[in-house]
């Protein structure tokens, strides 16, 4: 076989190889554009050693312009690709001059199938053998150039200026890393493609007569180029090595502590997860998993919230967190705590979420073991706080019925007469009777509902009508402890959102506790002031203060702690509860001691938007 034909088939299989590996880089990676470009001026050049090398075997003058014909549409490709390949790779040049280039490029493509010979050449008269690198090779030897040469010729000269500004404003612009990019192929380009077009244009123009030599050029060029991707697939592989150990650490870690890793895959809608995360929702170790499939197992409850989180985080891409519950093959309800943030590939368009989850079942089976537990104390409070008002209760329904049994033995005597006298007086009884029995069946009421063991129910209400009912509930303790009770509403149609039988139990809890810190205090100056007033658009604050002795500061830090109390016979819930009470209302609840005497504890309640 000739060295001519070898070294350029050589030419052309090397730049077929290298091609093939830029595509398979493509492919994996759609956003290696650089490689893309690479790729398609790696084909063009095995386009062009071909076309060289039919030229270098012509047996006709017609033969050899049809090889120059068709060796512009390879060409093209390998022009158009190296220059796109300088634009992404170095992320320098400028738009306008390479759309001028690629739009000449285009034209001179497209005229030249069109004129006779070709583009190059208006006439080609006739061939000469010649011996080069030992091998006879046809070269024309008579040519006249075409009059539109000087086109291609001047983009020529565009290209060499857009490859220069290129490289000079990526290595003005660059890191060392870059810079040592740019010079490598930069120079790879200069020392081998320049000489090469340069050579090309001089043969067209009839300064010597020589044949093409773009291919075996192009190729160290080519390789400079590919030497730099290589280092990047190098780079890329040693990475990958890297991500892996970190990738094995971080479930290591993630396993460690009870963690799940999981990423969605949002244009196949395929979930990657981890074993501990595949255990969590009770998933075979292995096999394909899908974001519809792990939706049939959310609750149906949980799937709107699921899906509210998820266009929180396409909008904002911030981190999100969302706990819900899944049942899983073997009936069972697991709690799930996931979080997890986007990447988009647009504007509103996700590509992926990754996150981590964590099985909270247990966590969620301990809160709602804790929120009945308040429940149930708050009722035991509640109860607490009654036994302390039996006896005031007892004096409240005694009243209302020793007034009914009086009037009762006044109508007997009226109705004794025959025909009955008094009719009138009679009629004053009967309202009496009736007056007094709503008044029975009304402290009936209110010891029924706080005697009540209920959920939290929140609904607006009246402050003036809430401490009324209150009031009356210890007024009869009040009197007889010889404590004056005043209620003061700042502001007019004051209403809360909130639960009225837990926040009577506050209020009835903190005026017992008032009057019990008062017995010490003389008689003529217990005094329990019970307020409420509004202290800004979001909030209502309600006190109630005393003329006792204080808090002492050894006390206050610990004032709320469950079972502390300074009474003898006190359980140390009362405050605690009304504290988780509060909370639970969105407001807080503290104490303070007064300037003149006694001490306040005011609570903050949401005012209802009527």
């Amino acid at each position: 076989m000739r060295l001519v034909t070898m070294l350029w088939a050589g030419v052309a299989a090397a730049s077929l190889v290298l091609s093939a590996i830029q595509i398979t880089v493509w492919a994996l990676n759609r956003r290696a554009l650089p490689n893309l470009a690479f790729a398609i001026s790696s084909l063009g050049l095995v386009g062009v050693a071909w076309c060289e090398l039919a030229m270098m075997n012509s047996n006709s003058a017609h033969e050899w312009g049809e090889w120059v014909r068709w060796f512009h549409l390879p060409n093209f490709f390998m022009f158009v690709g190296m220059l796109l390949f300088v634009r992404l790779y170095l992320d320098a040049g400028r738009t306008w001059l390479f759309g001028l280039i690629v739009s000449l490029r285009t034209i001179i493509l497209a005229v030249n199938f069109w004129v006779e010979p070709n583009f190059n050449f208006s006439q080609i008269d006739a061939i000469t053998r010649i011996q080069w690198l030992g091998d006879s090779i046809t070269i024309a030897s008579r040519l006249t150039p075409s009059p539109w040469q000087w086109v291609a010729t001047l983009t020529t000269i565009l290209s060499v200026l857009y490859i220069a500004d290129a490289c000079v404003t990526a290595w003005r612009n660059g890191v060392p890393e870059g810079r040592r990019r740019t010079f490598v192929v930069g120079i790879g380009i200069s020392l081998f493609f320049i000489p090469a077009v340069i050579n090309t244009q001089l043969m067209i123009w009839g300064v010597w007569r020589t044949p093409t030599l773009i291919a075996p050029s192009f190729l160290v060029a080519l390789a400079a180029m590919g030497f730099e991707m290589s280092r990047e697939i190098l780079r890329a592989y040693s990475l990958s090595r890297e991500l892996q150990d970190s990738e094995q650490a971080l479930q290591l870690a993630a396993s460690a502590g009870g963690l799940g890793l999981w990423s969605w895959d949002a244009r196949t809608g395929e979930v990657w997860t981890t074993n501990a995360a595949r255990t969590m929702f009770g998933l075979p170790a292995s096999g394909r998993v899908s974001i519809n499939s792990l939706a049939t197992m959310v609750a149906p409850e949980d799937l709107a919230r699921l899906d509210e989180c998820v266009a929180v985080i396409k909008q904002t891409e911030a981190e999100q967190e969302i706990q819900f519950g899944i049942r899983i093959r073997d009936g069972s309800t697991r709690w799930i705590l996931a979080r997890g943030r986007c990447e988009l590939e647009a504007p509103g368009r996700i590509s992926r979420i990754r996150g981590v989850v964590r099985d909270v079942t247990e966590q969620h089976k301990t809160m709602q073991e804790l929120e009945d537990l308040r429940a149930r104390l708050a009722h035991s409070s509640r109860v607490t706080a009654l036994g302390h008002l039996s006896s005031a209760l007892a004096h409240e329904l005694r009243q209302p019925l020793v007034a009914i049994q009086s009037n009762i033995e006044a109508a007997e005597l009226i109705l004794q007469h025959s025909p009955p006298l008094e009719l009138e007086e009679l009629r004053e009884i009967l309202a009496d009777i009736r007056r007094d029995d709503q008044r029975a069946a009304d402290v009936i009421d209110r010891m029924r509902s706080l005697m009540k063991h209920h959920d939290l129910e929140q609904q607006p209400i009246s402050m003036d009508g809430l401490l009324q009912d209150v009031i009356a509930l210890v007024r009869s303790d009040a009197t007889r402890r010889a404590v004056v009770l005043q209620a003061r509403i700042h502001g007019s149609a004051l209403t809360v959102l909130g639960d009225r039988v837990h926040l009577s139990q506050v209020l009835i809890n903190l005026i017992m506790n008032a009057m019990d810190a008062m017995n010490s205090t003389p008689a003529g100056h217990r005094r329990v002031i019970i307020s409420a007033n509004r202290t800004g658009e979001e909030s209502i604050e309600v006190s109630v203060s005393d003329s006792g002795s204080g808090i002492s500061q050894d006390t206050m830090p610990r004032l709320f702690d469950p079972f502390f109390t300074t009474k003898p016979s006190g359980m140390g819930i009362g405050l605690s509860v009304c504290r988780m009470i509060v909370d639970s209302h969105g407001g807080k609840l503290w104490a303070e001691n007064n300037d003149t005497g006694g001490a306040t504890f005011r609570l903050t309640l949401t005012p209802h938007a009527a």
